[in-house]
């Protein structure tokens, strides 16, 4: 691989690995999988790891993802397809928005996009950070309201722009269960079961449901209080 480019994993045929800034994703919150993850690393980049031994593209994927994805032209399209089509997590990749995959598999599903000041410099897989920036503008590209949310709260300077979403309110501290909810509904189309909304507020807000063991009880509130019953068990977004 060329020097500069940054990367998760290696595309075949190339030796060196180039890796993001661990202060980056961390300011990003917590990741469940990182599908090219390098052999060998010297930081974890979420709670579980695919390497190219493992082949991320066939092992199924699980949570919110973080994903720096090979620049090898005839991979590169296969995972932003996978994640497009998986909507939980966060890209980080060079800002050629004129490319096939770009315009493929980026603008049509992504939530929002933040357009990274400057260049990012990246570090070899002993830790070490390169001498020089990675020779061309990033992108953070989210895939849902939770990621694009974390994404404004990370400090990371640039042009955050929403793409597939509507704008939500950023608050500093903990996103109140409303909001939680309507962030729930908003991802199911506006109108949901129980069932799905409980499921989604695990993916959207994993933080605060794990605090409360409660949850389900404070989303039932919640949506007797603010949101509209159409049916049994079945809630939607005031008009």
């Amino acid at each position: 691989m060329s020097k500069g480019m940054g990367r998760g994993q290696n595309p075949v045929g190339y030796t060196q690995t180039w890796l993001t800034d661990p202060e980056l994703i961390k300011s990003l919150g917590e990741f469940d999988l990182d599908p090219c993850s390098p052999i060998d690393k010297p930081w974890d980049t979420a709670k579980k790891h695919y390497t190219e031994l493992d082949n991320g593209l066939i092992m199924p994927w699980e949570g919110r993802v973080w994903m720096n994805p090979p620049y090898d032209r005839t991979v590169i399209d296969q995972f932003l397809s996978k994640m497009a089509v998986h909507a939980n997590g966060i890209t980080l990749m060079f800002a050629r928005t004129e490319t096939k995959p770009f315009q493929e598999w980026v603008f049509p599903y992504a939530e929002s996009i933040l357009f990274i000041k400057g260049r990012l410099t990246f570090f070899d897989n002993k830790g070490v950070k390169a001498k020089a920036n990675g020779g061309a503008p990033s992108v953070l590209i989210s895939y849902s309201e939770y990621d694009s949310m974390m994404i404004e709260q990370s400090g990371i300077k640039g042009k955050h722009v929403l793409i597939n979403s509507v704008p939500i309110v950023i608050v500093k501290q903990s996103p109140s269960w409303r909001n939680v909810v309507s962030i729930c509904l908003i991802r199911l189309n506006g109108e949901a079961s129980l069932r799905d909304i409980y499921s989604m507020a695990e993916l959207v807000a994993d933080d605060k449901v794990k605090k409360n063991q409660h949850f389900k009880e404070k989303i039932r509130q919640t949506l007797q209080r603010h949101f509209e019953r159409v049916n049994v068990g079945q809630y939607k977004l005031m008009a």
